[in-house]
């Protein structure tokens, strides 16, 4: 008789066993499945700001190319328009989420360092127009300063 019980309870214990190592097999597997589609969200992120980023260098570089080709006054349209494209592109990449990834911070880096060249390089490129100021002298602690209109004034004078 005891051995039954014996029996019983080995049976009901193996039984629990079996069936929590199959619950524990499913929390496994359903575990796997989470990290996995996880990982595959937290790639399509990843994905999307590369992308993202990469469209913004595609425009710099079309955009580069218009300044270096450029050559007018400060308020001419085109470089006004050149000024402001470019200001957009950076609006952009500021919209970009790193997600803690260092790969993209790097990538928005890259890209911002590209856009500000070629704003660094439209200011060189712009000449200053009539309305720009220019230091004429200084005397002491105080400049003068005069537009190069003053100047054709000047010249009416004399």
């Amino acid at each position: 008789m005891e051995d039954e019980s014996n029996q019983k309870n080995d049976k009901n214990t193996t039984h629990a066993n079996v069936s929590a190592m199959k619950m524990v097999g499913l929390q496994e597997e359903h575990d796997d499945v989470e990290s996995k589609t996880a990982d595959k969200a937290a790639e399509g992120l990843r994905q999307g700001a590369l992308s993202a980023i990469n469209s913004v260098a595609i425009d710099t570089q079309t955009l580069r190319e218009q300044v270096e080709h450029f050559d007018g006054p400060r308020s001419h349209p085109d470089c006004l328009r050149l000024e402001e494209e470019l200001t957009r592109l950076l609006l952009r990449l500021d919209a970009v989420d790193s997600f803690g990834l260092d790969e993209v911070r790097a990538e928005r880096r890259k890209a911002v360092a590209a856009v500000q060249s070629a704003i660094n390089l439209l200011g060189a490129s712009c000449a200053p127009d009539d309305r720009s100021l220019a230091l004429v002298a200084v005397e002491g602690d105080v400049a003068q300063l005069k537009t190069p209109s003053d100047d054709s004034k000047e010249n009416e004078r004399s």
